[in-house]
């Protein structure tokens, strides 16, 4: 119901207790399936939160200094004051022990005993005074091992009576130092992005660095494993032991390491987080950036720029970069793909590249005010559409096979089976227009809408050749070639876009909301959520996917929100689209490319 602050979770996971801030600050307490259990409104201002291994008590530190002690039902257990206000507290998992920290200064131990039923007596055993703040606080199974994570005053270690036991410093700022239960193994995380791992004698057994700081970081009790989060939002989970098929000799600090490379291996495996496959420039300046416009090419595998001077640059799905067509005077930037060809117009010139002879020419046709654009250069030609009023076919080289004036704007364009030629206008019509520029067909929507427009899907049947959108009515409809109504689905929402992707037509809601239809109209795929400047593609099997950004993140889901893949980025994410054989991004100024995991062509 709210934003969390702190959260924590018993040992034996049946009981999670959550800090959160909304009119004020609230503690909700949860069960193992996070069903609620209790909800108690405390003081604004909460400063550190624990729950005991056993799931039978909750500890919550106050800016007042006061620390207040709840059992699992939320009811009032005892409380006690420090000389500070609290920043770090620990349970201690085998004593009635509560390890308290400052934020700067003093750490204490406070002695627990149960008075009553559900009720806790709270005592300071001892405090101990430190001239260095604390990030972080803790403790191993017996409360024999406590560290404190000092930043430059490296990590203190102390006894379970309070008593100073030296410390550890690694070379960095320490942020975070956690043992196993026993004690035995330490990890270690500094603000450098320095991963250590040591014994309790403090000699180093590993160490590396990442490319950004751990934030958070925990031990399995047994010393197997351990977890470090990141503020991208990746966990990571590194193997100690070794694996039963590792032939490495025994008894070597290298047995460490060759765990954390599996684990990362692993990782990519599953797909979870991915690098892209390459990334080359693409713009000198942030303006240059705005400006880019990406497409993909299916058959053969291309991607296309076009940048703010209206140049058409082409890369190969291995990096290297074929060529740059001619600069193209206007403005507006378009770019379409058809098998074989990419086409980069502005409102008033087209160049039209040969991807399999890795040719390209401008075409002199004389444009004004050209608005939509369809290709198909080795049957059709191009279907063009001028000042919103005038369609006709082009075809290389520069000559006009027909055109025709319209008496209402047109609101979407599509070429179909047969090189059938449709237009839809905002009065609600749709012409259809044979090859050589005869009316085929024509039809009127009822009630009179402008329809958004789409050729049928990838493997539809055959009768079907094209899909409409109204979008004040939310109706889907499938039509035939003649443009007779196959079959008509609602859809639960006003939706903005209309999209062909692999085998299914995709609906788009202004929120981000999607659905996808398949051939025969029906809903296979939907999202609750989403954003609205999303990508949508089709994996191997056909499934539509979603591409989005999210800060410094690039996320592959399915349409429930089940994320696939995703990246993260230092720099800002720009424009992406989508093909067959993979997703081009623009990351800060560079052109990266993100391969369908099984592609490998390179063609």
């Amino acid at each position: 119901p709210g934003k969390i602050a702190a959260a924590a979770i018993s040992d034996t996971g049946t009981l999670v207790a959550a800090l959160g801030k909304t009119d004020g600050s609230r503690l909700w307490l949860l069960d193992a399936a996070l069903d609620p259990i209790a909800e108690r409104s405390i003081a604004r201002d909460a400063t550190a939160l624990a729950v005991d291994p056993h799931g039978r008590f909750i500890a919550v530190s106050l800016r007042t200094n006061a620390t207040r002690l709840f059992n699992r039902l939320g009811k009032p257990a005892g409380e006690f004051e420090t000389l500070q206000p609290i920043a770090h507290l620990q349970f201690v998992p085998t004593e009635p022990l509560l390890i308290a920290g400052a934020a700067y200064g003093s750490i204490f131990g406070v002695e627990l005993e149960e008075s009553g039923a559900s009720n806790l007596s709270a005592e300071i055993a001892w405090n101990q005074s430190l001239m260095a703040s604390v990030g972080s606080l803790t403790v191993s199974g017996d409360g024999g091992l406590i560290l404190a994570s000092c930043h430059t005053h490296g990590v203190q270690r102390f006894g379970s009576s309070g008593q100073s036991e030296g410390s550890y410093h690694l070379g960095g700022t320490a942020t975070r130092a956690v043992p196993d239960f026993a004690g035995r193994s330490i990890v270690v995380a500094t603000s450098e992005g320095e991963l250590n791992l040591m014994s309790r004698g403090g000699n180093v057994r590993w160490k590396t660095t990442l490319p950004r700081p751990p934030i958070c970081l925990e031990f399995d009790a047994l010393g197997r494993f351990f977890f470090y989060g990141l503020a991208t939002g990746e966990i990571v989970r590194v193997d100690l032991e070794p694996s039963d098929d590792d032939d490495r000799p025994a008894g070597t600090e290298s047995d460490v390491a060759p765990n954390v490379a599996r684990a990362a291996s692993a990782g990519k495996r599953g797909g979870s987080v991915r690098a892209p496959s390459w990334v080359q420039p693409a713009a000198k300046s942030d303006e240059e950036v705005e400006s880019l416009v990406l497409t993909v090419l299916d058959d053969p595998p291309r991607i296309g720029a076009i940048d703010r001077r209206n140049r058409l640059k082409v890369y190969k799905t291995d990096g290297s970069v074929l060529g740059q067509a001619p600069e193209i005077a206007g403005v507006g930037r378009i770019l379409r793909t058809g098998p074989g060809w990419i086409a980069a117009a502005t409102d008033r010139l087209i160049v039209l590249y040969d991807a399999r002879a890795n040719t390209a020419r401008r075409l002199d046709l004389n444009l004004v005010s050209l608005t939509h654009l369809a290709i198909r250069p080795d049957t059709f030609g191009l279907a063009i559409v001028q000042e919103r009023d005038r369609v006709g076919r082009a075809v290389a080289p520069d000559r006009w096979v027909w055109k025709r004036e319209l008496n209402a704007p047109v609101e979407d364009l599509a070429l179909g089976l047969d090189d059938l030629c449709a237009v839809s206008l905002e009065d609600g019509r749709v012409f259809i227009y044979n090859p050589d520029g005869s009316i085929f067909a024509q039809r009127a929507a009822d009630p009179a809408e402008p329809l958004l427009l789409i050729e049928a899907p990838e493997n539809a049947h055959e009768d079907l050749a094209w899909i409409t959108l109204a979008r004040r009515l939310q109706s889907l409809r499938g039509h035939s070639r003649n443009g007779d109504i196959l079959w008509e689905t609602s859809v639960p929402w006003e939706a903005w876009r209309l999209l062909r992707v692999g085998p299914f037509a995709v609906v788009v809601a202004p929120d981000g909301r999607s659905l996808a239809f398949n051939s025969a109209g029906k809903p296979i795929a939907q999202s609750r959520d989403g954003e609205p400047r999303a990508e949508y593609g089709a994996d191997q099997n056909g499934k539509p996917l979603r591409f989005s950004t999210q800060g410094m993140h690039l996320i592959c889901s399915d349409l429930s929100g089940q994320v696939l893949w995703r990246a993260v980025v230092d720099e800002p994410l720009g424009s992406l689209t989508v093909g067959a054989n993979g997703l081009a991004a623009i990351i800060g100024r560079s052109l990266a490319w993100f391969p369908t995991e099984n592609d490998t062509s390179t063609t």
